[in-house]
């Protein structure tokens, strides 16, 4: 008589939903299947018409109940489950999400935000899970100084104007993506930047002040009924708005920093992870620019070719 062979392993997902007081969002796993009654990360097998990443968008949807934004592969793990089931579980980090994280009892018997160095369900979290958020996500933490978010921001201001100047110039101004044009983005993320800062001064300096989400529609709206800056006054606009920026980062301390204020959504948050939030958004809309830089170049090639059929 021959052995089995084992279980082929499962290809899975796992979302890392981090608060920006550092705390992770871990499930309870209800009475039956693999991981019964044991605490992980918000997981899922990954279907066979789906990508890791489509995986990781539907658990956020259907397991969280939030509206997934930007996620980043940050690493394999391969978990055993108590029934004998293997899984290679690819972690992805999530930078943002809309929404309130709620479990759902389909999936889940219940929820809990924990600290990733010592979870408060140390003991009956997947080993493996417990192992890999004690030593990964101690490495993502970092103290936020005034000197390393300045770096961070210039950083990603250069890499948004490099994606700008990438967009062939007649196509600047055009509508290339759900009615925005690159130029839209610029303005745009100059205003966002102007806002957060002047939420996390208040954060900061108002006791009992609630972090108030910037609106994207209603700025949309407003900014359809004014008149469109050009190219240079867009930059102007962006000089001036860091130049506060920086100002502002020079003169709070390392301490400031580390203070927590109130969010709407989130709860406690940080002040140095809200002004840090700048560099996240502008990080964003450059992706967003590099795409819409594809689509100009697209459409110019397409325009070709039907003129040279003419």
């Amino acid at each position: 008589m021959t052995n089995s062979p084992p279980p082929r392993p499962l290809l899975a997902a796992a979302a890392v939903m981090r608060r920006d007081d550092g705390k992770v969002l871990l499930f309870q796993h209800g009475n039956v299947g693999p991981f019964a009654r044991r605490w992980s990360l918000p997981i899922t097998v990954v279907a066979d018409e789906e990508t890791a990443e489509d995986a990781i968008a539907r658990v956020l949807r259907e397991h969280s109940h939030v509206e997934p934004g930007p996620v980043e592969f940050e690493d394999t793990l391969y978990i055993n489950g108590d029934d004998g089931s293997r899984f290679i579980v690819n972690i992805f980090l999530c930078r943002g999400w809309r929404g309130e994280p709620q479990y759902s009892p389909q999936h889940y018997a219940d929820a809990i935000w924990s600290q990733p160095i010592a979870p408060v369900v140390s003991g009956e979290l997947l080993p493996e899970v417990r192992t890999w958020l004690q030593e990964t996500m101690s490495e993502l933490e970092h103290p936020h100084t005034p000197d390393a978010i300045a770096e961070q921001l210039d950083e990603t201001r250069g890499t948004l104007l490099a994606a700008f100047q990438s967009i062939p110039a007649r196509a600047r101004e055009d509508d290339l993506q759900a009615g925005w044009s690159p130029l839209d983005v610029l303005i745009h993320a100059a205003e966002v930047e102007a806002y957060y800062l002047a939420e996390t001064d208040r954060l900061m300096r108002i006791p009992g002040h609630t972090w108030r989400g910037f609106n994207d529609a209603q700025w949309y709206d407003l900014h359809r009924l004014r008149d469109l800056l050009d190219v240079a006054a867009a930059q102007t606009l962006l000089d001036e708005v860091r130049e506060r920026t920086r100002f502002w980062i020079a003169s709070v301390t390392e301490d400031q920093l580390a203070q927590y204020g109130n969010h709407h959504e989130r709860g406690a948050v940080l002040i140095g992870e809200r002004v840090e939030r700048i560099a996240h958004h502008e990080h964003e809309h450059a992706e967003q620019l590099l795409v819409m830089g594809d689509i100009a170049r697209a459409t110019r090639s397409t325009d070709d070719t039907a003129a040279d059929g003419a």
